[in-house]
């Protein structure tokens, strides 16, 4: 592994995690205000190398109002009301749009063969967009502890090539463009695009292909 893939996968690593804790976790003042305070934007950890991610980060660059944020957290991923972007690949991928299809099942497979089960404290699906994040970021962190030669294929690497072309990269851009036209609030649409963004940037590096898929949503 090269010194430049190196500093790129720690800076994915450090951002998935970023997204995990976005979309997975309702917002809250011990995750908003450390990113203003500590003008963690600004410091991005990664080229702004696309239009989506600079169009993001400009996005996120001011400090929102934590209620407003909280709204429409609520509004795009959680209910009561029907949910303006759902987060689960079972919903884009199955002609039903349930829950806990096929897609799920398959994601859930992934995990395990790297020793990853999920256990939220509750009966929540896979393959939400949050959970996804998570698990890149533990690929990630798998393929910096390796020790590759700079010739030779990263195995890990690999593996995150195809869990990305086979069950990411067919729907969540979707995902996240339903999610952009949704939210009511810079920061969410901030955060989608930033998403969409982070995705390119993963699939240049593993060379993952953003397959054309039938979606239901």
């Amino acid at each position: 592994m090269t010194e430049q893939q190196f500093h790129t996968l720690a800076g994915l690593s450090l951002v998935s995690r970023f997204f995990y804790q976005a979309f997975h976790q309702a917002p809250s003042a011990d995750f908003i205000d450390p990113i203003y305070q500590e003008s963690l934007i600004a410091q991005w950890p990664l080229d702004v190398d696309n239009d989506s991610l600079a169009q993001g980060l400009a996005l996120l660059g001011t400090q929102p109002n934590m209620a407003a944020i909280q709204q429409d957290f609520a509004d795009l991923f959680i209910g009561p009301n029907a949910l303006k972007a759902a987060p689960w690949a079972s919903v884009y991928l199955t002609e039903e749009q349930t829950l806990f299809g096929a897609p799920t099942a398959a994601i859930k497979q992934f995990y395990l063969q790297f020793g990853v089960e999920i256990d939220t404290g509750e009966h929540e699906p896979d393959d939400h967009i949050g959970l996804i994040f998570c698990f890149i970021a533990h690929l990630c962190e798998m393929a910096l502890q390796q020790d590759i030669a700079d010739d030779q294929p990263s195995p890990i690497l690999c593996a995150l090539e195809k869990f990305l072309t086979e069950h990411v990269l067919p729907w969540a851009p979707r995902m996240l463009h339903i999610m952009r036209d949704e939210a009511t609030t810079d920061f969410y649409k901030g955060m989608s695009l930033a998403a969409e963004g982070t995705l390119r940037q993963l699939a240049q590096l593993t060379k993952a292909d953003y397959r054309i898929v039938r979606l239901y949503r």
